[in-house]
């Protein structure tokens, strides 16, 4: 083991005996939209029935999904990481979709 792994294994079990270790819960809010040149059906179809209800000010819609998740993370770095990849892997169609998110303590 290197140094730097020692020192890393020992920072770790001190946290961990210390109860200092970090661990929280985070609330990640996760913007899901379609690109901006796939077609949007439903933002098109909102558009028309906002304009039939008299909002002629309304150029464009775009529709999306909106998901909160709460989850145990070491520190918000990992948060991030763990809550990108749930997008990447499910929350997303990164083919045809962009996703954004914010990560803040529970």
């Amino acid at each position: 083991m290197t140094k730097a792994k020692a020192k890393d294994a020992k920072k770790k079990n001190t946290k961990a005996a210390t109860g200092k270790g970090g661990d929280g819960t985070y609330l990640a809010r996760v913007y899901v939209s379609l690109k901006p040149t796939v077609n949007d059906p439903e933002g098109i179809t909102i558009g028309g029935a906002l304009g039939s209800l008299g909002f002629s000010g309304v150029l464009g819609v775009r529709s999306g999904r909106y998901f909160q998740v709460t989850l145990k993370a070491a520190d918000r770095k990992d948060a991030a990481t763990q809550v990108d990849q749930m997008c990447a892997r499910l929350l997303a169609n990164p083919v045809i979709e962009t996703y954004s998110f914010e990560i803040e303590r529970a």
